[in-house]
């Protein structure tokens, strides 16, 4: 008999709706539970008998859908993250070695030799991380960008140790922010909160707008990397790039100028991706590894109609994604060609330890109002369109875009029933990530909602709570309802 501790999920991405790629190369999916059926419908015939009996239960359709059970980890989930989303990551530039000695050929002690044309991203003032090299000295390296070419991405003198060995695969540099040069950043108040610089220009590090930034670097381990003023190192949104100016319309509460003399501040970044009308589809597999005869089972055409997660004190950040697909099959042969990429081992998240950052109304949350469970649920409303001739969808439709959530707040002040009484617009956003490590987070923010809810008195001996949902909407300035970010590296205390 089969156990489900010996089940496995995986999937792979396909370039024509329903149809599995040939020699599909299937990632490993991270999960605790799969829901995913192919349900039949079946019609009891309507013809009349005189012994009572009825003829047949007719097959009239075979629907692939349902639930697949993840708890978040950084990393694990990111193709899901953006077919839910139907946007596009867009990546700060990196290069990791997927041949031994290919995409990174040699490290000197200021350059790393690269494959064309993986070098010429890097640009100048880009501040790059290094893991996965066999020195360990050339690991957790932040080291800002000097030049670089078709071939080389160079650094400051003494970067790095010269390695001998072959770099091997999984070795990368990546960028995960920006550095100015001595007193060229600096934070300024007019004609709004900004950073100015004379040197950097702000247009070429591939910024977004609406993308959040981390201001400020170790303030313990790197002094010199963080503003004087406490209040201008933190999380901020990107509102406009222009060369010189980086603007943003949500900053710390504390926010003021500073002309960063003698500072070489450091600015964190991350990939983004924001809403959009991309539909991507996926063949998932699943297979039971302890019979005699290993069964797989293939559902083709799964597209992510809905992506939920809960926060909630302490508990593990988990959630569900819902799949609507075409068709599905079932056997005891693998897919041919088929070859396998093993998932990540990052560390499963949880809403006490593991949440950095929960803002309401662009201020972080603080007591006495604290949050005790906030939800997360995206709809795409996908429908299925069926066909004469076929047992299976033929297609899938693409719905509005829904997304909102539940909220239980501590009772503190009347603020957020002020938001509910005055029929406020208001932002809500979440970090979640380690804080060891390379205190790696994902980050999620809705620009625009509304609030609804009350705070009843039940009962002697309770906690008074606000119980309501928020509902989001798009946010005209920015054009989208949510975007997610994730980044690959923050200072410590971020």
């Amino acid at each position: 008999m089969a156990s489900t501790n010996r089940s496995r999920t995986a999937y792979v991405a396909e370039v024509t709706h329903g149809v599995m790629p040939a020699t599909p190369a299937f990632k490993e999916f991270r999960v605790a539970s799969n829901l995913l059926v192919l349900a039949p419908t079946r019609v009891i015939a309507a013809e009349i008998r005189s012994d009572r009996q009825v003829v047949d239960h007719v097959l009239t359709d075979l629907n692939n859908n349902g639930n697949i059970g993840i708890e978040l980890s950084f990393g694990s989930h990111d193709d899901m993250i953006e077919a839910a989303l139907q946007g596009s990551w867009t990546n700060k530039p990196s290069i990791t070695v997927a041949t031994t000695a290919t995409e990174i050929s040699a490290v000197s002690a200021t350059t790393l030799t690269v494959e064309t044309p993986l070098g010429s991203p890097f640009l100048a003032g880009m501040l790059c991380l290094t893991a996965g090299f066999p020195t360990p000295a050339n690991n957790g390296i932040l080291s800002v960008v000097s030049s670089s070419s078709a071939t080389t991405v160079v650094f400051p003198s003494s970067t790095f140790t010269v390695e001998t060995l072959p770099i091997p695969v999984g070795a990368y540099v990546r960028v995960v922010g920006f550095e100015g040069a001595s007193g060229d950043i600096a934070a300024v108040t007019s004609p709004g909160n900004a950073l100015t610089s004379t040197v950097l220009d702000f247009t070429t590090l591939g910024l977004n707008l609406g993308e959040y930034v981390r201001i400020g670097g170790d303030a313990v381990a790197a002094p010199t990397t963080v503003f004087a003023t406490a209040g201008c190192n933190g999380f901020a949104r990107v509102s406009a790039i222009a060369a010189h100016l980086l603007s943003f319309d949500i900053v710390p509460a504390t926010w003021a100028a500073d002309a960063g003399t003698s500072k070489t501040i450091q600015v964190f970044t991350g990939d983004y991706v924001k809403n959009g009308i991309i539909q991507r589809s996926f063949t998932i597999e699943r297979q039971q590894q302890d019979l005699l005869a290993p069964s797989f089972e293939y559902f083709l055409g799964d597209q992510v109609d809905a992506l939920s997660l809960t926060l909630k004190a302490n508990t593990i950040i988990s959630g569900t994604l819902n799949f609507m697909g075409l068709s599905a099959t079932a056997g005891t042969v693998r897919a041919s060609g088929a070859t396998d990429i093993a998932a990540n081992t990052n560390l499963v998240l949880n809403a006490a330890s593991n949440v950095g950052r929960l803002a309401i109304g662009g201020v972080q949350v603080a007591g006495p109002s604290f949050i005790q469970e906030l939800a997360f649920d995206l709809k795409n409303n996908i429908a299925r369109e069926t066909s004469v001739g076929s047992l299976y969808a033929t297609g899938l439709r693409d719905g509005e875009l829904a997304l909102g959530g539940n909220l239980v707040v501590y009772f503190g002040d009347l603020t957020m029933l002020d938001y509910v009484l005055n029929d406020s617009v208001i932002g809500l956003n979440f970090r979640t990530g380690r804080s060891d490590g390379f205190r790696q987070s994902l980050l999620f923010d809705i620009p625009s909602a509304k609030v609804t809810g009350t705070s009843p008195v039940n009962a002697k001996n309770q906690s008074r709570m606000f119980t309501g949902r928020y509902d989001a909407l798009r946010n005209a300035t920015l054009g989208y309802t949510c975007a997610a970010m994730r980044f690959w590296y923050l200072p410590a205390g971020a």
